[in-house]
């Protein structure tokens, strides 16, 4: 008897063992504790990744606008070495001669395009290797624009036509431009004097004096942006009008150099039809067409003359030899990066007298 009460003792009390572990609850506590340590390392870990992420584009970034800014300040420098470049043209034309060509291979193209410049005929595209970067240059007599402030009404009426401005426009833009450079208070009939309530909300009065710049067109009633500048990219070319700015100056004589201006500029002058402008972009290319060689443009108003009679009727309006302001213009470009610096310079024998200038990366 005792013997069996031994054994159904031990027999209970395994199962008792067995069925009721002893420490089950710290160890589903130690579990949970566990994976909420392993949730938070991860977040720490991605948080960490996210920032060193973060940390290491704003590092590439800030390493590529260092890199071209540098870029950009050797551009700089590329295009305003080109400025020096033009003012050694420049002292080469007072004395080149057509015998001094051919005498120097090595500075053969320096001396052609001051001896063209010298004869009123512009240099495009010359180019340069500065260092690392490399130069182009562009110098023009601002002959070969229309001075701006000596435009008569006619005149006017072609330019407007040539850069596509609605023909009901003319009226006012010639008046309001008349207006604001006349000398008096007196209104057109379809202009405006200081007393338009343009004006007056503005703020300011009509200047009553030529303008000093292009950019000065904007303050004038009527003109705005697309007319003198042209209309932005994606315009119908039905509709687009062309931008007057590029045709007109306030820094010349007046009498348009026919050995550069550009077939638009030409186009202006009332008195030359459109066959005329072709033979003189024909003729000032001299015999072998090409341009930049030494025997292009006119030799004088009388060659230009006899060459093509039909310019007689403009003989007053017209130059090919004068040279008293040069735009030069300038680009320096290095590893895709480029910066433009131009200017328009009054020429004083061999030396170059800003009167404008600009600089800025392209």
């Amino acid at each position: 008897m005792n013997r069996l009460k031994q054994l159904l003792a031990l027999r209970f009390g395994s199962l008792g063992k067995l069925a009721l572990p002893s420490g089950t609850g710290d160890s589903r506590r130690s579990s949970r504790q566990s994976g909420s340590a392993l949730i938070l390392a991860l977040w720490l870990v991605l948080l960490l990744t996210l920032l060193i992420a973060g940390f290491s584009f704003d590092m590439h970034v800030e390493a590529d606008i260092v890199s071209y800014y540098r870029r950009r300040m050797k551009a700089q420098r590329v295009a305003q070495s080109g400025m020096e470049l033009a003012h050694l043209i420049l002292a080469k034309m007072q004395d080149v001669g057509e015998d001094d060509i051919g005498a120097d291979d090595a500075e053969e193209e320096l001396l052609i395009a001051a001896f063209n410049l010298k004869r009123g005929v512009s240099i495009r595209g010359l180019r340069r290797e500065i260092g690392e970067g490399v130069l182009e240059l562009t110098i023009e007599p601002e002959e070969g624009r229309r001075n701006v402030n000596m435009l008569d009404d006619r005149d006017w009426e072609e330019i407007l036509d040539q850069a596509n401005v609605p023909e009901d426009l003319w009226p006012e833009l010639i008046d309001c431009f008349m207006d604001w450079t006349d000398g008096d208070d007196l209104r057109r009939l379809h202009g405006a004097e200081s007393d338009d309530p343009f004006y007056v909300r503005r703020g300011y009065e009509v200047k009553n004096a030529p303008v000093d710049t292009i950019d000065e067109l904007l303050l004038i009633k009527g003109f705005d942006e697309e007319i003198v500048f042209g209309s932005p990219a994606g315009t119908s070319p039905e509709h687009a009008i062309r931008g007057i700015a590029n045709w007109l100056t306030s820094w010349s004589h007046g009498r348009v150099n026919i050995n550069t201006a550009s077939r638009e500029v030409l186009l202006t002058l009332p008195e030359i039809d459109e066959w005329i402008v072709d033979e003189i972009l024909e003729l000032r290319l001299g015999l072998d067409g090409e341009a930049g060689t030494r025997d292009d443009g006119f030799d004088s108003i009388d060659d230009a003359i006899g060459r093509i009679p039909a310019l007689q009727p403009v003989r007053d309006r017209i130059t090919v030899t004068d040279v008293h302001y040069l735009r030069i213009t300038s680009i320096g470009e290095l590893d895709h990066v480029r910066y433009v610096v131009w200017g328009v310079m009054r020429v004083e024998g061999d030396q170059l007298v800003p009167v404008y200038w600009r600089e800025e990366p392209i």
